[in-house]
């Protein structure tokens, strides 16, 4: 075993026993990478530190939870998850999900977007509606099924299908303008 590992194991039994130290300590040394996720799903930092703030929240109440069965980074991606979902869920009351027709892209430019910053990506998802970047993040980047994202969000299969097509949509209406722009400048 690594000595990372060891170390690691060190600070989830500190957890464990409620040391504050411990805690601090794990944190930090997750924080960014909680960040990360939690800003894919919220499209706004200060949203995404609210979720960090509850999901750590949780880790630290459930780390008993915690089996070792799985590397903690995959067990803590899922909390993050799980969270920014209720933070979603919380808001759900103000954001549209109608169902329409699959729609389906049959046009992309893969040199284009294979040469985006991952600032320019994030800038894109942040435009969205949150049902929709919700979503689409499930479903793209974290790689649900329809069915899982309709359970998690309480939604209907084909509400998550319109969500993702939407998403894609305006996605492809902003890469569309964003590049149109930059070609004339």
């Amino acid at each position: 075993m690594e000595e990372k590992d060891v170390q690691l194991e060190e600070l989830i039994e500190g957890c464990r026993q409620n040391k504050r130290a411990s805690q601090q300590r794990l944190f930090a040394q997750f924080y960014n990478y909680a960040m990360t996720i939690a800003r894919r799903y919220t499209g706004h930092v200060e949203s995404a530190e609210e979720v960090v703030s509850d999901a750590f929240f949780k880790v630290f109440s459930k780390i008993h939870l915690y089996t070792g069965v799985q590397p903690f980074r995959f067990w803590l991606r899922r909390v993050v998850i799980n969270t920014a979902i209720d933070h979603f869920r919380s808001d759900l009351h103000t954001l549209q999900t109608t169902e329409i027709q699959p729609w389906h892209d049959s046009e992309s430019d893969q040199g284009i977007i294979e040469s985006l910053t991952r600032e320019q990506i994030m800038a894109m998802l942040d435009r969205l509606p949150p049902a929709y970047r919700t979503v689409f993040n499930m479903f793209v980047v974290d790689g649900f099924s329809h069915e899982e994202i309709s359970a998690s969000l309480h939604i209907s299969v084909g509400a998550s299908k319109s969500n993702l097509a939407r998403a894609r949509q305006h996605l492809k209406a902003f890469f569309s303008n964003d590049f149109e722009f930059s070609r004339k400048a």
